[in-house]
């Protein structure tokens, strides 16, 4: 493991350069640009947040950020089970012509979707700045570690993702159905006393790990609190187990990729 990490260090300008390549042609011909990575959880927020709020009878001005959070985190994470399956697949001229490591392909990826997040943050900092500003240097405070810990969470993913869409073409249609389903019983905009009138879904809203890994930005700059332990453990855990998962995956299949493309 150690000597193949140290190839894709080998070839940080390689994969470095896809990186930026991609950021540049996400926003290419685009009036607005890189202001859409914040502009559009806003107006989906502000939407919601009316909707939503509305029907719940709650506070605009709270449940928005809450809103807000949820929809920033889960576009990471929906979009590297569900992006991600293309990650190896994009790569192919470069696989059929270079011996690299694939995993530097779900890694292009997973710093995409992670400096996207980074970028779409910067819509929540504003907000917490005018409602909460109180919360401000906790939440500065705790995000580079909150963001490393969501960047391998992705990385771990799109290597799922990459090998299994290569082996299997019919996985986008079936992960967007069932990161579908997964939205709905998360707390990504339902809060947890929308349930509590059925405690088993109340216990899954305790149990479900996406509470905690959305807890790690929600906790810091809404309510101006540290993450419990719980929430890191919860996390690490989840990483550890996507983490080994994509390992044995990458082992098993890395030298198959070029008959599976």
């Amino acid at each position: 493991m150690s000597g193949y990490m140290k190839k894709i260090y080998r070839t940080r300008y390689f994969w470095s350069h896809l990186v930026r390549a991609e950021l540049k042609n996400k926003f290419r011909r685009s009036k607005l640009g890189i202001l859409w990575t914040f502009m559009n959880p806003l107006l989906l927020t502000l939407l919601m947040s009316t909707v939503f709020g509305t029907v719940f009878n709650m506070s605009i001005v709270d449940y928005a950020p809450y809103v807000l959070s949820g929809i920033i985190v889960w576009e990471l994470i929906s979009g590297s089970f569900i992006g991600g399956g293309h990650s190896i697949m994009t790569g192919e001229q470069y696989i059929r012509q270079f011996n690299h490591p694939i995993l530097i392909y779900t890694l292009k990826t997973a710093l995409v979707f992670t400096i996207t997040f980074v970028i779409a943050m910067i819509s929540l900092l504003v907000w917490i700045l005018f409602i909460n500003p109180q919360n401000i240097i906790l939440g500065i405070i705790t995000l580079p570690l909150t963001t490393l810990l969501y960047f391998f969470m992705s990385w771990a993913i799109t290597t799922i993702a990459g090998f299994t869409n290569i082996k299997y073409r019919d996985y986008p249609q079936v992960i967007a159905l069932i990161i579908q389903a997964v939205w709905y019983v998360s707390p990504v905009f339902f809060k947890k006393e929308m349930f509590s009138s059925s405690p088993a879904l109340e216990t899954f809203m305790d149990i479900n790990p996406i509470t905690h890994i959305l807890a790690l930005i929600r906790e810091p700059f809404l309510y101006g609190s540290m993450p419990s332990m719980i929430d890191y453990a919860y996390t690490l855990g989840a990483i550890l187990i996507l983490g080994s998962l994509a390992i044995w995956i990458n082992a098993r299949n890395q030298s198959k990729v070029i008959f599976y493309l």
